[in-house]
């Protein structure tokens, strides 16, 4: 009987140090994220990051694990949140927007790290070039020259009649307004300022739109989480809009021209691979992102407004 015990003993202590080295070679890759792993609005990218994977021949659990962080909108946290998953020994970290990318490298030097979306990242540091990173920072930038210029010119493609353009921003760092300002085709822009809830609804209420023909709104987390808001009023007051990403063409905004961060994430895959497969992020070039180009049809026909066929047939998305 104590001859059966021991060899039971043995053959589990065997199992546990058999699963446990297993698990060590297997790689964990962290993603670290402003917005909540469970946001509904994440679920198309986390399924376009995972599809990335998938694509690469990798399957959760088996071949990769994935230790996901995110901070719930508050930014505060994303600093903690990067040091827990260094705790957890990953060998890449998925950061996900500048903030995040900011506090990845707050933390580290050495764990490599793939931005998703990572704004302009030679200007805020990230990195020293585009073609040569030198650093433990690749993957891929969410900003190119011209596309502020490229939202005014879609507006007047769409709306010839445009003269002045309201710009509602809440970047404090208004880097994307002076663009504006210097893409905008020597349009007369009214810039309104807005970081709070408070000075939103005040400012909605009270905006007297006949001294602007047409809205844009700079994209943020804050006129995400407005988004909805934003649309209901230009479309309440007729004002032609567009936007930066898809978000706001889906709550009833009525174009949007901007990164195509779903395919920022998938593409995300490709550098986590190679560096997995032994790449140094110094040398893995810095990608541009894809754009695309939405038209909610159903928005423009609530307005009242005909949209030429040139700006339907040049939509990569038309929401009917």
């Amino acid at each position: 009987m104590k001859t059966i015990f021991l060899l039971l003993l043995f053959a589990a202590l065997a199992h546990e140090r058999a699963t446990a080295a297993q698990s060590r070679q297997i790689p964990r890759v962290g993603v670290l994220m402003p917005s909540s792993v469970n946001d509904p609005g994440e679920k198309r990218e986390l399924e376009a990051f995972l599809g990335g994977f998938k694509e690469l021949g990798y399957a959760p659990g088996q071949n990769v694990i994935f230790e996901y962080r995110g901070a719930d909108q508050k930014v505060n946290l994303l600093s903690r949140l990067a040091e827990d998953l260094i705790r957890l020994n990953v060998s890449v970290i998925v950061a996900v927007g500048t903030t995040a990318v900011a506090a990845a490298i707050k933390a580290t030097q050495n764990i490599p790290i793939v931005m998703v979306s990572g704004g302009d990242p030679v200007s805020r540091g990230f990195i020293k070039s585009s073609s040569a990173p030198g650093g433990n920072v690749t993957g891929l930038s969410s900003s190119a020259d011209g596309d502020e210029g490229k939202r005014v010119e879609l507006l007047r493609e769409a709306f010839p009649w445009i003269e002045r353009v309201l710009l509602l921003n809440a970047d404090k760092r208004r880097s994307r307004v002076e663009n504006y300002l210097r893409q905008g085709q020597r349009l007369p822009f009214q810039t309104l300022d807005v970081f709070s809830t408070d000075e939103l609804n005040q400012i909605l209420s009270r905006l007297d739109v006949r001294r602007s023909d047409a809205l844009i709104t700079v994209r943020n987390a804050f006129t995400i989480r407005h988004g909805e808001q934003i649309a209901a009023f230009a479309l309440k007051k007729r004002v032609p809009s567009i936007y930066e990403s898809r978000e706001f063409v889906e709550k009833g905004g009525l174009m949007s021209y901007g990164v195509d961060y779903t395919a920022s994430w998938r593409r995300s895959a490709f550098y986590v691979d190679k560096i997995l497969k032994g790449a140094n992020p110094a040398v893995l070039p810095v990608e541009p992102p894809q754009f695309e180009f939405l038209v909610n049809l159903r928005t423009a026909n609530s307005m009242g407004y005909e949209l030429p066929p040139e700006i339907l047939l040049e939509a990569n998305e038309v929401v009917h």
